[in-house]
This record gives structure tokens, C-alpha cells and sequence, in this order.
């Protein structure tokens, strides 16, 4: 996911182009912070390689993360995403996101002589790759912030969340069963593979 931020100073606004980069749909969740207007009713569905325009006052604060796996058709009590939920809810309105969830931070002054401040974090974990892109009408001092690399291949088990652990586990049995099947049509058996340490 990649953010871009334009500034209209005249009009008191801030635009966000926000880009889904994902081979698969996010829930993009946009909670306010204390005392701040709701923006974009505070989450939407984002289908994979589309952006959508959101737009926030100039002295707007809060953040931004991308939910995954959701599925807000259910009646169940369960959360509605696999990362990022919000207490069921696709509107978050100031809800903070249950962890992991790779946030975007924003806090804009509303004032063009004073100084924005906008990061990538994870204080509450990592799901996907995230940065922020500012227009560069804003201020050529200004960077790309992001976390570009995926983190999960380089994070040990204990502390990934346990649906992440349970995926892992998951492309691991089906790796072994290519690679059984793959052996056994070469005439091995189940044991001999075992015995050989080719699958385990």
C-alpha cells in the first residue's frame, strides 16, 4: 500500500491518493485522532492495483493502516479481518486497529509556515509493505517514508501472529507434499524419503 498527500492550502484541504500495490484487496481503515472529523467514514475496500481520493482539513490528524482478510458479511462474533480489524467494524472512527498492522502516522499543522509530520511505523507490527509519497508541490525537502522490505520473511515465529505462523505452516505441508508425491513417482517410498531426509 502507498500513500500520496497533496495539499490545496487555498481550499483548506489535503488530499490522499491512496494505492492498493497488493496482489489482493485491503480494507484501508482511517481513524481520526481525538477531537478530529472522521475522513473517508473511516475505512473503505480497496481492490488490488486501485486508488482511491480521499480528502482531510489541513489540520487533520490520525492514522492510516491497511486491514486484511476481512469479510464484514458475517453475523458472527469474531473479528471481520485476519489483521488490522477494528472491532468488526469497516468504519473505525477512531477505533485503534487489534495488532499487527503496519500504520501510516499523520499530523498536519493547518498552517503553511508550520511543519507536518507524517511516518510509517510499526509500533503494532507489520502486515504489508506501506509508504508515503509527498506530492512534490509540497516541499522538495521532503522524503519518501516507507517500509518497502517484507518484514515477515526476516521475523521468527514467536513473534508473528498466529495466523501468520499457521499460513507459514501451512506452504510448508503443502511443500512437502509436492515433494512426497514428486519421490513416490520415482519409485520411492514414504519411508525411504524420510530415511533420506529429503522432505524432513
Amino acid at each position: 500500500m502507498s500513500d500520496s498527500c497533496l495539499m490545496n492550502i487555498g481550499g483548506h484541504q489535503v488530499t490522499f491518493y491512496i494505492h492498493n500495490k497488493c496482489p489482493f484487496p485491503i480494507w484501508p481503515a482511517t481513524p481520526s485522532n481525538t477531537g478530529q472529523p472522521i475522513i473517508a467514514y473511516g475505512g473503505f475496500c480497496l481492490a488490488s492495483s486501485q486508488t482511491k481520493k480521499i480528502q482531510a482539513p489541513w489540520s487533520w490528524s490520525g492514522r492510516i493502516w491497511a486491514s486484511t482478510g476481512c469479510n464484514f458479511d458475517s453475523n458472527s462474533w469474531k473479528p471481520s479481518c485476519e489483521t488490522g480489524d477494528s472491532d468488526g467494524k469497516l468504519a473505525c472512527n477512531g477505533l485503534i486497529g487489534t495488532p499487527p498492522a503496519t500504520l501510516d502516522e499523520i499530523t498536519l499543522q493547518g498552517d503553511k509556515g508550520k511543519t507536518n509530520f507524517y511516518g510509517v511505523s510499526l509500533v503494532d507490527g507489520y502486515i504489508v509493505p506501506v509508504s508515503i509519497t509527498p506530492s512534490k508541490n509540497i516541499n522538495s525537502k521532503c522524503n519518501i517514508e516507507g517500509c518497502l522490505k517484507d518484514v515477515k520473511s526476516l521475523c521468527p515465529n514467536e513473534l508473528q501472529s498466529l495466523e501468520s505462523v499457521k499460513k507459514k505452516e501451512e506452504e510448508e505441508a503443502k511443500k512437502k507434499e509436492v515433494q512426497l508425491k514428486a519421490v513416490k513417482a520415482d519409485g520411492k517410498s514414504a519411508e525411504e524419503v524420510k530415511d533420506n531426509g529429503a522432505i524432513y
